[in-house]
């Protein structure tokens, strides 16, 4: 008999991906930044979830999932694929960032910055793992890997 987890054992994910300006991380060539408004950090977290990392201040873990660069109006498809190569190809770590930061951009509801995924219920990726915290971190690998595969930014 297969153990199954009840609905009471889920942990509710409320899931956001959200696009943090990572630009100063980077030590572009002037003659590239032209062209670049800004590169982004794009990053998972649930926001149900809060961490204090030795500090009172409460923090979202964030996984990372690509980096994205937003382009002026003047760089061609040319230039575009060019700096794509060479800025947004270089993986990055997941971090903690306080919550009031991440919430203030949520507040501010700027489609280029988050995008509400919600929860992954409706989709039973994980109702066969009983255990609520491996089927939490299970059902975030898999919305990891749908964002990943669409980009909202």
């Amino acid at each position: 008999m297969t153990n199954t987890a009840q609905a009471t054992d889920r942990r509710v994910i409320d899931a956001y991906a959200v696009a943090l300006d990572e630009t100063d991380h980077y030590n572009l060539d002037p003659a590239d930044a032209r062209y670049i408004k800004r590169i982004d950090g794009v990053y998972l977290f649930d926001a149900g979830e809060q961490t204090h990392c030795c500090e009172l201040t409460a923090s979202y873990w964030l996984i990372y999932l690509y980096t994205s660069i937003v382009f002026t109006d003047d760089a061609d498809d040319a230039v575009r694929e060019a700096l794509d190569e060479k800025y947004a190809h270089e993986p990055s770590d997941d971090i903690y960032v306080h919550c009031g930061s991440i919430d203030k951009i949520i507040r501010e509801g700027k489609r280029d910055r988050i995008d509400h995924y919600g929860d992954c219920a409706e989709h039973d990726f994980c109702d066969e793992i009983a255990d609520a915290d491996k089927r939490h971190d299970a059902e975030m690998e898999e919305i990891r890997e749908d964002l990943q595969g669409y980009c909202p930014f």
